[in-house]
């Protein structure tokens, strides 16, 4: 089983710039610039889905989306690192054109709206994107993000928060952050959240396939709460034994061996969480985490009917959708140390 998993995972490498590139083509027909608008507030903003069909032929709106467009901006970054093309570059300048110009409208100071979920894919994005461009321009607005996303977890005391509210994908995000810009209070902060809450905790993990079916705001329910739980530990911890010793003996355990059904946006839950098990066995070695990213891979392989590297939400939800493909791209990356 090992040889052949360890061949699996080279051809999942050599495919890498290719998979990356569909992906990348994607997020573009989700791009809202001409022939749909020529300038003003949406301009270069990234729909939620695919646009351009006729009403007849079943389109949805047009809509706007903040940390959509974010989450696109790291997609064509990781093209441009693997592929060493500038072919969306363009797309990225116009897409951080509309975060900056309508930053004020999502990113407030109020600790209970959307905007800390935005604020993590300001850095999520943002440090990426300096990385692979070598530009700091933008610089302003990640450590602003980054300021008002450690002040918030670092006087919280729940963890009770879901998809847009999750404070341990907060906590990876800010900890990413903290180890490029060198930002010694974001780190301390997300390591002492992540101290306090899982290597302290009496139960780190529960069974991976028994965690909340809900619909959260709009009617969401796309985040492994076990899965961001691992990335937050991973990104804090990575240096330390303990973080290798609970991966093994409390993570691992409770993972399924195969897909999970869920009622709604299983595609990207899924996708979430084969992320955290590819992080998982970049970081132990261990091939029953490769093993089980490949089952969770392998389905969504399938439901990618039209090999575009993109995906719907869920089999009741058949519009390809732009945030569904950024999950995607970055679950088929989590193996790659790319």
């Amino acid at each position: 089983m090992t040889s052949t998993l360890l061949e699996r995972l080279s051809t999942h490498k050599q495919n890498l710039e290719a998979y990356f590139e569909k992906a990348s083509k994607f997020l573009v027909e989700c791009q809202i610039l001409e022939p749909y608008v020529e300038k003003g507030t949406l301009r270069g903003c990234v729909c939620p889905w695919e646009i351009g069909e006729s009403a007849d032929e079943g389109a949805f709106p047009i809509l706007e989306d903040f940390h959509d467009t974010l989450e696109a901006i790291w997609v064509w970054s990781y093209y441009t690192k693997v592929s060493r093309k500038q072919t969306f570059k363009s797309n990225i300048e116009w897409a951080w054109r509309y975060v900056t110009e309508n930053w004020k409208r999502f990113i407030k100071e109020e600790k209970t709206n959307g905007s800390l979920y935005d604020c993590s894919f300001v850095l999520f994005s943002g440090i990426f994107y300096e990385k692979v461009f070598n530009d700091n321009k933008y610089e302003k607005l990640i450590m602003h993000a980054g300021a008002h996303l450690e002040k918030f977890l670092r006087k919280l005391k729940s963890t009770k928060g879901r998809e847009y509210h999750d404070p341990f994908w907060m906590t990876y995000c800010l900890g990413l952050a903290a180890k490029q810009l060198k930002q010694e209070k974001w780190f301390r902060t997300a390591k002492t959240f992540v101290k306090n809450k899982i290597v302290f905790a009496k139960k780190s993990f529960s069974n991976v396939e028994s965690e909340p079916r809900h619909k959260g705001p709009g009617n969401h329910d796309f985040f492994c709460k076990n899965a961001n739980k691992a990335l937050a530990l991973i990104i804090c911890l990575d240096q330390e034994e303990v973080t290798k010793e609970i991966l093994l003996k409390e993570f691992l355990p409770c993972l399924p061996k195969n897909f999970v059904s869920r009622h709604v946006d299983e595609n990207a839950w899924n996708a979430h969480l084969a992320t955290a098990i590819g992080k998982s066995y970049v970081l132990t070695g261990n091939m029953e985490f490769l093993y089980r990213y490949f089952a969770i891979i392998d389905k969504l392989k399938v439901r990618d009917i039209q090999k575009s590297a993109a995906l719907p939400r869920s089999p009741s939800f058949l519009r390809r959708e732009s945030w569904v493909t950024f999950f995607y791209a970055h679950a088929y990356a989590s193996v790659c140390n790319s």
